[in-house]
């Protein structure tokens, strides 16, 4: 093969050099080993910068904020650098989300509804836990203001605001975000009154029943037809269990619960009474289903219907669930099952999990 490759070669030399003569074909063959020469090293560079993207890493990016992930082209999102002065964690993270969006471009309409953009939104939700209540709130207001500078992309982060904070499936939902976030949207001329509407209707909803509040009272009917209010339950931790028969969450949380064997203990000692209540109009429904909730709990409807009629207690989904205190007033408000084992494996000595 070798042989064959320099026979060619000098084949062909032997021709130019009867066709052009010596030195013209010398020119020729200097010219095309130079192309190839200028090939090889434009494939080599090429090669290395395949590598070099490959191996870039992500994940954090040090001190407590996450890098952002290298898809976004520099065109449209650059992230913002950090002046090396700044050494303390809360102070690095607090620039961080101050400058998260100065860097994003409102120039392409496809950008701003791409899942570059997404991914862009929540990291910055993940970052804002880095950061203090006030940072986190400047952060928020000030990214849906800088979105105002384009109907597109005010629209898009409304909906985003939306999708991440307050559906009840989102792993993301956060009423603490998501307030600033409606607080803006009520105060911007990007909207009209109309548009308005929900948004102002949500924040109220939001405002209501913040841990610290007294949980509104209400009053239920047990399976044997006795009355009660739920302000008459004594316990150090009260569980309000707003749930549907038919829902299969509610049974999952349930048999979770109903399974471990401190959460049982808690309420075999009385510290803790778990409230599961129907805030609906079924009441055959559950009356049929109410022998199958778990042993301990009180199980009533609301038969007032004030929960629903009066939005006592926001129910978007089932189960929503409330922990209170002693005195009634909320812990947790419409907390995750997480969230409320979380906090009960911290307050009493035995585990929950």
């Amino acid at each position: 093969m070798k042989n064959r490759v320099k026979n060619s070669l000098r084949n062909r030399f032997e021709y130019l050099v009867n066709e052009y003569g010596a030195y013209t074909a010398a020119l020729i063959l200097s010219g095309f080993l130079t192309l190839i020469t200028f090939s090889l090293i434009a494939l080599l560079m090429f090669a290395a910068c395949r590598q070099n993207r490959t191996d870039t890493p992500s994940g954090d990016g040090g001190n407590g904020v996450p890098a952002i992930k290298d898809t976004v082209h520099v065109a449209h999102y650059i992230r913002p650098e950090i002046p090396q002065m700044m050494t303390a964690p809360e102070q690095r993270a607090a620039y961080y989300v101050k400058h998260y969006w100065d860097g994003y471009s409102l120039a392409d309409t496809a950008f701003i509804h791409s899942d570059d953009t997404e991914q862009l939104y929540a990291d910055f939700l993940n970052a804002l836990q880095y950061v203090d209540a006030t940072e986190y709130r400047s952060a928020l207001q000030s990214m849906m203001s800088r979105m105002e500078a384009d109907s597109t992309a005010y629209a898009h982060f409304c909906t985003l605001g939306e999708k991440y904070l307050y559906d009840p499936n989102s792993p993301m939902r956060n009423e603490d975000y998501y307030i600033p976030v409606l607080e803006q949207m009520l105060a911007s001329a990007r909207l009209t009154e109309p548009d308005k509407l929900r948004p102002a209707d949500r924040l109220k909803q939001a405002l209501k029943n913040r841990p610290g509040m007294k949980a509104p009272d209400f009053s239920y009917v047990t399976p044997k037809g006795k009355q009660a209010r739920m302000s008459g339950i004594t316990a150090d931790y009260t569980l309000l269990f707003f749930y549907d028969p038919d829902c299969t969450n509610c049974r999952k949380y349930e048999q979770i619960l109903s399974e471990m064997p401190a959460f049982v203990e808690m309420q075999e000692k009385g510290v803790l009474r778990v409230l599961a209540v129907y805030p609906d109009e079924d009441e055959e429904e559950w009356l049929l289903k109410s022998s199958q909730m778990p042993r301990g709990w009180i199980v009533g409807w609301n038969k007032q219907g004030d929960i629903r009629s009066k939005t006592l207690y926001e129910i978007r989904a089932t189960p929503t669930m409330y922990l209170l205190d002693k005195q009634k007033k909320v812990i947790l408000k419409d907390a995750s099952l997480e969230q409320t084992i979380q906090y009960l494996s911290a307050v009493y000595p035995g585990p929950i999990e």
